[in-house]
């Protein structure tokens, strides 16, 4: 299904990440995080991302892995749950040359696959210039008695064949607390078309 108003907030900020902008006059380039984040860069990349307070941030691969894919996961560190709520940030770079699929294949692959696991509840897609994105909310029940609720966001560069496939998951009964906390993660990207 596809939603035409799949979040007014973050249709506008995922309209930010399009935006032509040098990363020298955004976070690298002095931008204030706003009150309770901070700015963390991706290794070798020219992207930024803000991590809330009392979240870890930490890299799962190396800064410039010959693979090309680079791996990031932000965790609530006190959270008193069974699982933690996690932003996972994946980085495919070059992923036309190195799969054969450019990256908007990739995305299409990636929602068939979404809605034969899940129960997916939203789905949007954008393109601004060179970047195309999909995003989709779902929810996974693989065997627990509870669901996840998941966001997938998925941003191509047709120009480079980078693939930046970000997710957040969630129990459903704390998702409006977290998502409220964890959507300045999504709506505040900082991507350069370049890359």
């Amino acid at each position: 299904m596809i939603s035409k108003g799949f979040n007014g907030l973050l249709f506008a900020a995922l309209l930010l990440i399009f935006l032509p902008q040098s990363l020298s006059a955004t976070a690298q380039g002095g931008e204030l995080a706003p009150p309770g984040y901070a700015w963390k860069a991706c290794g070798s990349l020219e992207c930024h991302f803000l991590v809330p307070s009392g979240w870890s941030f930490e890299s799962l691969t190396d800064s410039s892995p010959s693979d090309g894919v680079m791996k990031y996961q932000m965790l609530k560190q006190r959270h008193g749950r069974k699982l933690p709520p996690k932003v996972s940030i994946n980085i495919l770079q070059g992923a036309e040359v190195r799969t054969g699929l450019s990256p908007k294949r990739h995305m299409e692959l990636f929602m068939v696959d979404l809605s034969r696991s899940a129960r997916v509840l939203e789905t949007w897609k954008n393109k601004s210039g060179v970047l195309v994105s999909m995003a989709a909310t779902s929810l996974h029940f693989s065997g627990r008695k509870e669901p996840v609720k998941k966001f997938n966001l998925l941003i191509g560069n047709e120009r480079t064949g980078t693939l930046y496939v970000l997710s957040f998951e969630s129990q459903p009964g704390y998702w409006e607390n977290d998502w409220s906390v964890v959507e300045q993660i999504f709506s505040q990207l900082r991507l350069d078309d370049r890359v």
